[in-house]
């Protein structure tokens, strides 16, 4: 909302007193309250059409903050091997970290380290920049084929790493990033996406499963629970499909989120992304209601939940933007 709006609406409180009492009451209070309002929503709109958009690179897809608490966003960038890294955000100047990777997607800061999941490899780099390989595809219990988001383990020793396996067969290619329908004959799953558990030393077990209906594909994962127990979270980028595993039993949280990317825990709610549609969306867990945050979004990737800046950070792929959303 423009300032001089603002101003006039403010100007209709104002009282004369150098006049008759009729003449000086101003507004009745009915009205004031009705203005308020106005003013209120009038705000609120302003603050959302202006969340800061900053531009940080080619193909950004995750970020979160690292070193010195400072935001550090992965790079896919071009199509040449080892031209994808991490990039430092040291408020709005934005600097070259680290290169030497390919395709990296997911990343969490876990015990003076990021950590990173590029294709078949999970890269652990220092505070120097100084990226080595925690664990390749052969360190594996099974076979790989796309790694995908990062979360760090409770007790910051490992992260939780989803195995999305190669997700073509999500896609019509007949369309831009285009899901085939839940139902579609043409959408046969390899049932083999899983998440996988590594330490720091690079040892990785499997954490949770493959062949539940109702995740055919996780891409985004978090931890949750209480403070001796983990309960892993995934978001099915296939089905839309918000599914927790307590290391015995799947569960629906939520429905209908369809290209899930991003999956994290709020106050009551649990924020996801999805990189297809755009958007950006807020699930009630009383309510069970899903909203809209966000459908402005060409990419919406893996964002980081800034819960001390009360914002979502979301990186948009094909825009090379990172958008700071602000939550109420």
């Amino acid at each position: 909302m423009d300032s001089a709006v603002i101003g006039k609406i403010l100007s209709l409180f104002d009282v004369d007193h150098t006049k008759p009492k009729r003449e000086s009451q101003g507004l009745s209070m009915k009205a004031k309250k009705v203005l308020l309002c106005i003013l209120g929503l009038g705000l609120a709109f302003s603050a959302a059409a202006e969340a800061k958009v900053l531009k940080v690179g080619t193909k950004p897809e995750s970020v979160c903050r690292g070193f010195d608490g400072k935001l550090y966003v992965t790079i896919i960038n071009g199509d040449e091997p080892g031209d994808g890294g991490i990039n430092i955000i040291d408020g709005d100047k934005v600097k070259e970290f680290c290169r030497g990777m390919n395709s990296p997607k997911g990343m969490a800061y876990v015990g003076g380290f990021l950590i990173t999941a590029d294709e078949t490899t999970i890269w652990k780099v220092n505070k120097k920049g100084n990226a080595t390989k925690l664990a390749e595809a052969k360190d594996f219990p099974n076979k790989i084929e796309f790694l995908n988001d990062v979360a760090a383990s409770r007790d910051k020793k490992s992260v939780y790493v989803t195995e999305m396996s190669q997700p073509g067969w999500m896609f019509d290619p007949d369309g831009e990033r285009k899901l085939w329908p839940v139902d579609s004959p043409k959408a046969k799953s390899p049932m083999t996406g899983c998440v996988y558990k590594v330490s720091l030393e690079g040892k990785a077990t499997l954490a949770v499963p493959a062949g539940n209906k109702a995740m055919l594909g996780p891409n985004g994962v978090t931890v949750t629970g209480k403070k001796d127990t983990e309960i892993l979270v995934m978001g099915d980028f296939f089905t839309g499909n918000i599914v927790q595993y307590d290391g015995e039993k799947f569960k629906v949280l939520a429905k209908g989120m369809r290209g899930a990317d991003a999956v994290e825990f709020g106050k009551g709610a649990i924020y996801v992304s999805s990189w297809p549609l755009g958007k950006v969306w807020k699930y009630d867990r009383k309510t069970k209601k899903t909203t809209v945050l966000s459908d402005k979004f060409t990419t919406a990737a893996d964002f980081f939940y800034d819960r001390k800046g009360k914002q979502l950070i979301v990186p948009d792929m094909l825009e090379g933007t990172l958008t700071f959303l602000p939550l109420e």
